[in-house]
């Protein structure tokens, strides 16, 4: 059963001497509390009454207006039970205070956001943000119509069980790991924050929800491994094609995006030494990395091929490079999954960090604007350990 109950707090006065009046509403010995709006002077309020006291016309207002509050805050409650819902002094108090708020649905809402997100395709934002959140808007539009066969829902309906029904439609349903699923639903929170700027809700449920992304190691090509990648013959063009971008982007530690993008412009000689200088995609930070051996004669390879494009590489879709790239693996024997972003993996670790590269070079050419990032795609190699064991060993002997 909710309770109402109308208090003041005689300690806290305003400047004109009267006292802000609270409802404090309780359900299951839970309580939380709101503030009316409205105040009245200690001396004209009877407490076991929750009420003024007084025949002037304020109080009569003022007792007026509590009266129907209450009234609205039990309406609230058959409100919330008829709709199947956990009853909560927290959720009856949110939805009372969102009762004056303007009315948008949340998919309006997202389609806005993605129409104005559109526009600064380009401008401040990648394209690939854009899509992410279109696909963002999809999954919320399937789930609604899936688990309430509803073309939309208010803003305001969107709240803390909501939204772990969501999580768990994500990860059943879609079969979405626990990393795709917090983007999903950071992605939504997104658009929650808008709704809160506008004045459309109070707060956004999602700040309730305790969403925390695990560590995944995606793995790397050992030296060996790469070896044998770049030592195989492939009798399919495609394939060789698709191998050598990726051993390129192993080489240079370019992740997708910027190596399909990477054209003459990117290629500085200074002094002999040949260097991508190129603002990275993702994050406009500049990348500054010398190419060595291996990747310049990947270049020579393909330029007379490409001679007539400023493209320096014959790079396929993402799809299409992650697809072939499957079965390079199983042609060469490598058991791990290949992707175009283990290539920057093995490049930060194999070919650099392997090698005593320090980790602050590693940061710049990766185009990283902290150490910190870095750190993500470092791995400590058995070899590394071993290495430096054996110097410590060498004082023992």
């Amino acid at each position: 059963m909710v309770s109402v109950l109308f208090f003041i707090k005689r300690k806290k006065l305003l400047k004109d001497g009267t006292a802000s009046i609270f409802a404090r509403v309780t359900f299951n010995r839970i309580s939380a509390e709101v503030a009316t709006g409205k105040s009245v002077m200690p001396s004209h309020w009877v407490a076991t009454k929750g009420r003024a006291k007084g025949n002037t016309l304020a109080n009569k207002q003022i007792n007026a207006f509590l009266d129907q509050m209450e009234y609205t805050l039990h309406d609230l409650t058959l409100q919330i039970q008829r709709a199947g819902k956990q009853v909560s002094a927290k959720r009856i108090l949110d939805k009372y205070k969102n009762l004056n708020a303007p009315k948008m649905g949340i998919l309006a809402l997202y389609s806005e956001h993605n129409k104005e997100l559109k526009e600064l395709v380009g401008v401040t934002i990648a394209l690939a943000t854009f899509k992410r959140h279109e696909t963002s808007l999809k999954l919320l539009q399937e789930f609604l119509a899936y688990k309430y066969h509803a073309k939309d829902v208010q803003i305001d309906e969107v709240d803390l069980e909501m939204l772990q029904k969501y999580q768990h439609y994500l990860m059943t349903v879609r079969h979405n790991s626990n990393n795709t699923t917090v983007k999903y639903l950071k992605n939504l929170g997104k658009v929650l924050n808008l709704g809160v700027s506008r004045k459309l809700i109070t707060a956004s449920p999602l700040e309730e929800m305790k969403l925390k992304t695990e560590a995944v190691d995606r793995g790397f090509l050992t030296k060996d491994e790469l070896a044998r990648l770049a030592d195989k013959k492939f009798e399919v063009e495609r394939l060789e094609q698709v191998r050598d971008v990726f051993l390129f982007c192993c080489y240079t530690g370019l992740a997708y995006v910027d190596v399909h993008s990477l054209t003459a412009d990117d290629l500085v000689d200074e002094n002999g030494t040949l260097w991508i200088r190129k603002a990275r995609h993702k994050t406009s930070v500049m990348c500054h990395i010398p190419v060595i051996k291996p990747a310049k004669a990947i270049l020579d390879k393909y330029a007379p091929l490409l001679s007539h494009s400023n493209k320096l590489l014959p790079v396929l879709s993402n799809q299409k490079m992650n697809a072939y790239l499957k079965e390079i693996a199983s042609v060469v024997g490598i058991e791990k999954e290949l992707t175009t972003h283990l290539a920057r993996h093995t490049f930060a670790t194999t070919v650099t960090l392997a090698n005593n590269v320090s980790i602050e070079n590693v940061s710049k050419m990766l185009g990283h604007s902290s150490i910190r990032m870095t750190q993500h795609y470092a791995r400590i190699l058995d070899a590394s350990i071993k290495n430096e064991m054996m110097k410590v060993e060498m004082n023992y002997a």
